[in-house]
């Protein structure tokens, strides 16, 4: 009977050792799998970090970009359309409310909506109760500023019947503007 108790007690303590082993080689995998894991982060941190500072470089450009390509154009909300009663096909109509001088638009008014030189663009501002009719005229733009005439953006054989307040022609090349 001593024999089997012997027997018992090195059967548990290879067991206890077979454990142990088994414990150990976990928290040797465990250790292994987080030293590769911090190892991948920290190269990939840095792959990251650079792709980063390109990316911010690339935006910071973009931003440049943006702020040099856009002026207070970009913030009027000019919705050229046709309108009412037009024999041509060639009038546009926008409305807006905004305290802006049209010939100082015209021409990146025109390089964004006329779909050729044959159009007439008529842009009501109600603000200062005009419409300005914006055509081409060679290398010019004729910017005429009529009084309101109410409901005239409505119909075309309305539009450009006030009494004509000022002329002015805008050179394309140059974008000068010259009062008539």
């Amino acid at each position: 009977m001593k024999n089997v108790r012997t027997n018992n007690a090195s059967y548990e303590g290879v067991e206890m050792k077979n454990m142990k082993k088994k414990l150990f080689c976990k928290k040797l995998s465990a250790f292994a799998i987080a030293v590769l894991m911090l190892t991948t982060t920290a190269c990939s941190n840095s792959k990251v970090n650079e792709n980063m500072h390109e990316q911010e470089s690339t935006s910071n450009e973009m931003i440049e970009d943006f702020v040099e390509s856009s002026s207070k154009f970009d913030n009027i909300g000019f919705y050229p359309m046709k309108i009412k009663n037009d024999s041509t096909g060639n009038w546009r109509v926008s409305t807006i409310a905004e305290s802006i001088d049209i010939q100082d638009y015209a021409l990146d008014y025109y390089k964004k909506y006329f779909e050729n030189d044959n159009q007439i663009h008529a842009i009501v501002n109600f603000n200062y109760n005009i419409t300005a009719k914006i055509s081409v005229v060679g290398n010019l733009l004729d910017v005429t500023i009529h009084e309101y005439v109410a409901k005239e953006e409505h119909d075309a054989r309305l539009l450009f019947s006030g009494t004509v307040l000022k002329e002015y022609h805008v050179n394309m090349e140059t974008g000068k503007v010259e009062e008539i």
